[in-house]
């Protein structure tokens, strides 16, 4: 008898010690050596109480606050619920070995058989001091939602109670122990939420000495050795286009019209490679990093301001160093040609998004001020139209998701939510960065050489057919093949529903069925994008990977003899790079969200018992979550309706004898509760009396 016979029968449920034996047909002695030994290889669990196997899994644990969390498996696209109860001491975050069982409801469920390792290395809390028997202990009290933990003092610097305090923790079986690195300040003081969650994600502002000593040695400005073998760029009109708040400019962009109807495309990046050496510690700490975080109220950048907003940024009116794609395009939007090469630019103009608009909008005094690049922006617009016109009918996904920026008063508390719209300047750059991208990735692919590819595989077909059945069951009719889903038809999905009521919600379900973009070595394609070749390319400054895909380039032009020794040792590690930073990424995404999430509930803090229209924007098993038009999400809770309801998660409603609630259907909620500490916000349905008040009044 095999173990893959034994593995046979527990993954279709035979798990009983008798009905085992009377599956594989074998004596009680030899059964029970086999399986004596796959648990002691940690193979098995064996359940005792009740004499029966179980395969073990390992996976990394998504704790909830409520206690309950979910077991990510890597390659597999199904998480496993684990109940309050079963998670045996595990931390958020922390990798696990666990059995799938079932629940009393014959639900499958995880328990966890115990902590692989503790993934949270650092935490951030509030300091305290216990007195017991005339002897004071010290702790830190976490604040981080997920991770309610209360870790005793061991060492680091002083603090003083009530103060906010990062530091490294320690774990024994059965205490958690933390050396206090540094002291925040006191839990009032202006901006201090938001400190506290960027070190609760690992992001930090300081760098250390070995990377300020290397900064020191860095020119201000481009040196002319530095010229030697580059292309001279300073005599076009190149202009660099990004926000008002911007401080780092790392694109630049160049369009010409030919006579015959092409047009030449220029895009010209910071050669941040130039600065940021292989293996010196700024390049370490850039790694570590792995992209630029974008807070409310600040950046934690990649890089030093003195690299980043410096000698790296394409300052107005001053020669920078780049790496240029420039590209040939035919009047479909095709690409004809292209060429890379190293240079160096002088800017001429730094444009603002709104002022390009203003001036795209015919504004007379803007138009006359910039005068010289007036028919180029026109001309940038025509050729924008063009490509981002191919990329459509290639079946490039657009999701227009809003998005909410947020002004802070002084003391930090969030003074208004707006909405932030994207017009034409800020498409326009989207299109030629991604054109950019596009070229580059298909110039590594062709020529086989090492690069980190941004990739984005297909879906999952089921996820994605049974979101397009919620848009069948709303009233809209979509077109569907026996075929997987291309991804033409997802974005004739949300032509579709663009002037449908449930535009936002129904756009988000055909995100969230999406598969997450990585980093990967291998060129898998961009199914958004609908693009056979793609990488980031464009943002060095503030990506990792971008800054990667230039050393590359570089590697493969400047030193082709070499070419053969680096294909072998970037081939050995690009695998590791791209994963550590497909993870840096993700960490980032949930640090701004975690933001996001707190200044959210700040804001509703001092609106309690308001009411507001909102739509309801998912429906889980405890209950529905509601958006508000500034972008506030909020749940109403099962328990809190009036009534007995019943959840169908196939039509995704809830159903009374009375009332019916839908996905995307209005409805008036009123503030129940908000905390910024656990960032969440809390709306209950008011009853008719509140509505008609709440009317009256306005």
């Amino acid at each position: 008898m095999d173990e893959q016979s034994v593995i046979e029968c527990l993954e279709k449920g035979i798990c009983f010690f008798p009905n085992l034996r009377k599956k594989l047909k074998v004596s009680k002695d030899v059964l029970l050596k086999r399986l004596g030994e796959m648990v002691a290889n940690k193979q098995l669990y064996h359940a005792r109480s009740t004499n029966c196997y179980y395969l073990l899994k390992h996976g990394k644990l998504d704790l909830k606050e409520a206690g309950y969390g979910f077991i990510m498996v890597e390659g597999e696209t199904e998480d496993y619920y684990v109940p309050k109860g079963k998670t045996k001491g595990a931390y958020d975050q922390d990798d696990v070995s666990f059995f799938v069982t079932e629940d009393a409801f014959h639900k499958k469920c995880a328990e966890i058989v115990a902590v692989l390792k503790r993934n949270r290395t650092t935490m951030i809390g509030k300091y305290k001091e216990v007195t017991r028997k005339g002897k004071t202990k010290a702790y830190v009290v976490s604040t981080h939602p997920k991770f309610p933990v209360k870790a005793e003092v061991i060492g680091g610097k002083p603090a003083e109670v009530g103060m906010i305090v990062y530091g490294k923790l320690q774990y024994t079986a059965s205490h958690v122990m933390i050396s206090i690195e540094e002291v925040l300040g006191h839990k009032d003081d202006p901006g201090i939420e938001i400190a506290q969650i960027a070190l609760e994600y690992g992001f930090v502002t300081e760098f250390n000495e070995d990377v300020i000593e290397e900064i020191a040695g860095i020119s201000d400005v481009v040196l002319d050795e530095q010229k030697i073998g580059r292309t001279d760029y300073t005599d076009l009109l190149t202009i660099t286009i990004d926000g008002d708040d911007s401080k780092d400019f790392d694109d630049a962009v160049w369009v010409r019209k030919n006579q015959d109807g092409t047009f030449d495309l220029g895009v010209f990046i910071a050669d941040v490679s130039e600065y940021v050496k292989e293996g010196h510690p700024l390049d370490q700490a850039a790694l570590a990093r792995g992209t630029s975080v974008y807070l409310a109220d600040r950046v934690l950048p990649m890089l030093p301001h003195k690299l980043s907003n410096g000698i790296c940024s394409l300052n107005e009116g001053v020669e920078r160093l780049v790496l240029a794609c420039i590209m040939k395009l035919s009047k479909e939007g095709n690409l004809l040609d292209y060429e890379i090469t190293a240079g160096f630019i002088s800017s001429k103009h730094r444009m603002t998004y709104r002022n390009v608009n203003a001036i795209l909008d015919g504004d007379g005094l803007l138009r006359e001020k910039y005068a010289d690049i007036v028919p180029m922006l026109e001309t940038m617009i025509e050729l924008s139209a063009i490509i981002r016109r191919r990329r459509e009918k290639k079946g490039g996904i657009e999701f227009d998701i809003p998005e909410y920026s947020f002004s802070l008063n002084e003391d930090g508390s969030p003074l208004s939510i707006e909405l932030r719209v994207r017009k034409q300047a800020e498409k326009m750059i989207e299109d030629f960065m991604l054109q950019a991208n596009e070229t580059v990735a298909y110039h590594m692919n062709i020529f086989h050489l090492p690069c980190v590819y941004r990739v984005h595989e297909k879906p999952d077909q089921e996820k994605l057919r049974d979101v397009f059945a919620v848009i069948g069951g709303m009233g809209i009719t979509l077109k569907q093949t026996k075929n997987d889903i291309h991804p033409k038809q997802v974005q004739d999905a949300l032509i579709k529903i663009a002037d449908s009521p449930y535009q936002t919600i129904l756009s988000q379900l055909l995100l969230r069925s999406m598969m997450k973009a990585r980093y990967a070595p291998e060129c898998l394609g961009h199914y958004g994008l609908a693009m056979q070749y793609y990488c980031h390319f464009t943002s060095p400054i503030r990506r990792y990977p971008d800054l990667m895909v230039h050393r590359l380039i570089k590697k493969t032009f400047l030193h082709p003899d070499r070419l053969e020794e680096d294909l072998k040792k970037y081939q050995a590690i690009l695998g590791t790079i791209a994963d550590e930073n497909s993870i840096s990424e993700r960490k980032a995404i949930e640090c701004e969200r975690a933001v996001n999430d707190m200044l959210y509930a700040w804001y509703m803090e001092s609106l309690i018992g308001q009411i507001y229209q909102g739509v309801i924007t998912s429906m889980v098993s405890f209950g529905m979550f509601v958006t508000l038009e500034n972008g506030v999400e909020g749940l109403v809770s099962l328990s809190s309706l009036p009534g007995y309801f019943t959840f169908d998660k196939e039509k995704m409603c809830y159903y009374s004898k009375e009332r019916v609630y839908h996905l995307g259907q209005r409805v008036s909620v009123a503030v129940a509760s908000a905390n910024r500490l656990s960032r969440k916000v809390d709306f209950r349905l008011p009853d008719e009396r509140e509505i008609y008040e709440n009317s009256s009044i306005e």
